[in-house]
């Protein structure tokens, strides 16, 4: 037959396992002010980072690639289109060559430096076709327009000196943004939110590992290895004192 000290060890225990699961709230609550000291410098930078985000125009050109060879819409086959997709890949790296983007900063007379242009400067094949789409990214709408053109044209040529056949065709040019790329400021700002409270708690947990005081009972089980068979209550003798000096 168990005793009734033991269904109070037992009760005493269960409080203390239920308790650990509320160790993440409690802990947050107690660092709140470590986690508000961590997490707005981190908000703020955020803030400040999507309100200083500059406005930015994309020029887009689209190109044509073929093998070369003249063909009606009949004798294309899957090898042809194949051969022209492979052409389109291999071109993308012609595009940004030194030779074409030296020639556009010469001309527009560009700050940009060629890694800068390079950058910036984005040409990709269109899945499963024979297109390429050339964009060029500036703070002026103008510039972005000519300067992709500027590209176009010049990868045009250097295609007909290298292959020795004229094999790409401009299938619309770049027309002026009229608008700019969006700044995407809300999604920077939630990033910003959920960012600086997952560090700020992080770090309010680091701390309160590091925190050599003992809170709890189960601490001191912890540290000597044992269990604990009583505690004893904190009494202020001064009180006690004149509890029995007013007898």
């Amino acid at each position: 037959m168990r005793k009734k000290e033991d269904f109070y060890e037992d009760d005493f225990y269960e409080d203390e396992e239920e308790l650990d699961l509320m160790d993440l709230v409690f802990t947050l609550l107690r660092r709140w002010k470590l986690i508000m000291l961590v997490a707005i410098p981190i908000f703020a930078l955020g803030v400040f980072f999507a309100a200083t985000r500059p406005t930015v125009y994309k020029g887009e050109l689209t190109l044509m690639v073929s093998s070369g060879r003249n063909y009606s819409a009949n004798s294309l086959d899957g090898g042809e289109l194949s051969m022209n997709q492979k052409l389109a890949t291999t071109y993308a790296e012609i595009a940004k060559s030194r030779a074409i983007l030296n020639n556009v900063i010469k001309k527009y007379d560009l700050d940009e430096s060629l890694k800068e242009l390079q950058e910036k400067v984005t040409i990709e094949p269109v899945e499963d076709t024979e297109l390429l789409q050339l964009t060029y990214k500036n703070g002026d709408p103008l510039m972005a327009a000519a300067v992709v053109n500027e590209i176009g044209n010049e990868f045009m040529l250097k295609v007909r000196e290298v292959m020795n056949f004229q094999n790409i065709k401009i299938v619309e040019p770049a027309e002026v943004p009229k608008e700019p790329l969006p700044k995407k400021r809300a999604l920077i700002l939630a990033i910003s939110f959920v960012l600086s409270g997952m560090i700020g708690c992080m770090v309010a947990f680091i701390v309160e590992f590091f925190f050599c005081k003992l809170r709890k009972p189960k601490d001191i089980e912890k540290i000597l290895g044992t269990t604990m068979l009583g505690m004893v209550p904190d009494f202020n003798l001064s009180l006690v004192e004149e509890g029995k000096n007013g007898k």
